[in-house]
């Protein structure tokens, strides 16, 4: 890599990463909040444990819904403009949350939520395939996706620190106030992004021509497997890609959802402690997406590196139900848990954003995230099920690791024969 390189790459991650990476955090924080407020929401609008898991899913049923046909417009309209939109339509449904009174109500907003929410990641991973090139997408992705644990991070202290601290002010209570105060930034960014980035390198007024000229050339994939969307839905590895994406998404908004009240299982009952600790497992978790997704770039190997991660993970869940009662036993695991899954899931996106071009870009993005989105649908209902049925979370970890593994067995079985290497190819439909 020369010096002009790097210091376009520089320039790329100060004027078009960062945002990515501040937006991706608000709608973790808009999306994951949920989980912290459970008992407090479960309690003022009378919630079983099932109830609770059907609102945490219906988001999803909105947001598969209109993934793919939001996805497809976005390249028309461009990226900048789908972001303002989704962050402020997103940013006022979340804060409208903290005004619910009925259950009813509370799903309203949960499914509306995933609808304006619909089309954003597909957007994010073909905005940032057309700024940087093949060999770097990893660790792009890392970067990207850097704001999902970044939120698991933040948004425990932070909530329940709202919880505790704004609880009767004005009258209101302090779930309420949560969501308010996390919603409200979103819509503010929505607004600054449209003016801030720019929808291709030709809009850039701070890039050189040769600069742009350059990115242009990085955005040619070497191995395309589709530049038609209309192929894409035709290509069964791409529905099994979405399987283990399935997998994948299961397991992590188990985590997402259920993390708190696992660690308040565990006999922490402080709400303050328990943001904490909620923190730990993501913590690692960064750790184990920045070591290996480079891994994954220096190496140039996407299969293992996609796969191994999850079967760690489903181990993982699975001994959480099996391991002595130690809580820093079951801490070290639950971050074994969540640093396996998310290892996996850079990895998924670094190879999926090499596989398309084109108009199959965000409408094949779309494709697999609309099919991996229903285990966030499936995954909260099952477990808020079992817990209610048994009265533990254990028979919903061992649905989990159960499900983990087979996203990894099936993440094996395609992603070596959509990565291994062939030399520049001309896809099917363009020839």
């Amino acid at each position: 890599m020369n010096e002009i390189q790097t210091r376009l790459y520089h320039r790329l991650n100060w004027r078009i990463m960062s945002w990515i990476i501040v937006i991706y955090l608000m709608d973790s924080i808009d999306r994951t909040n949920l989980g912290f407020a459970r008992s407090h929401i479960s309690q003022d609008v009378d919630l079983t444990a099932a109830q609770f898991g059907f609102a945490a899913g219906i988001f999803f049923v909105g947001l598969v819904l209109f993934e793919i046909p939001i996805s497809l417009w976005s390249s028309r309209v461009g990226a900048p403009k789908t972001f303002a939109r989704i962050m402020v339509l997103w940013g006022m449904t979340s804060a409208a949350t903290g005004f619910i009174h009925s259950r009813d109500s509370f799903y309203v907003l949960r499914f509306l939520l995933g609808v304006f929410e619909a089309g954003f990641a597909p957007t994010c991973t073909y905005y940032l395939a057309r700024w940087y090139p093949e060999n770097r997408m990893s660790a792009v992705i890392f970067w990207h996706q850097l704001s999902l644990p970044l939120a698991g991070i933040i948004i425990g202290p932070i909530s329940e620190l709202i919880l505790s601290h704004f609880d009767q002010v004005a009258g209101l209570a302090g779930w309420r106030w949560m969501f308010l105060l996390e919603g409200l930034p979103s819509i503010v960014l929505g607004v600054i992004v449209a003016f801030v980035l720019p929808t291709a390198p030709k809009d850039a007024a701070w890039l050189s021509v040769q600069e742009r000229k350059t990115i242009e050339a990085w955005s040619v994939r070497q191995n395309v497997r589709h530049v038609e969307f209309s192929a894409v839905i035709r290509d069964p590895a791409i529905y099994f890609l979405g399987l283990g994406f399935f997998a994948l998404m299961a397991g992590m908004y188990m985590l997402n959802f259920w993390l708190p009240s696992i660690i308040h299982e565990s006999g922490v009952h402080s709400s303050l402690a328990v943001g904490l600790y909620s923190s730990f497992p993501y913590v690692i978790s960064v750790a184990s997406m920045a070591y290996w997704s480079a891994r994954s770039d220096r190496l140039k190997e996407r299969s293992f590196h996609c796969y191994a991660p999850a079967l760690l993970a489903s181990l993982c869940f699975l001994l959480t139900t099996i391991i002595p009662d130690i809580f820093i036993l079951k801490m070290i695991v639950l971050a074994g848990a969540t640093a396996g899954i998310y290892a996996s899931y850079v990895v998924f996106w670094a190879m999926a954003a090499n596989v398309f071009q084109g108009s199959a870009a965000t409408g094949g993005f779309a494709l697999i995230n609309a099919i991996g989105l229903w285990g966030g649908v499936i995954s909260p209902m099952v477990v808020g099920k079992l817990t209610s049925l048994t009265g533990t979370l254990s028979a919903g970890m061992v649905c989990m690791a159960i499900t983990v593994a087979v996203g990894a067995v099936i993440l094996w079985s395609v992603t070596r024969r959509i990565t291994a290497p062939s030399g520049p190819s001309i896809p099917s439909e363009i020839l």
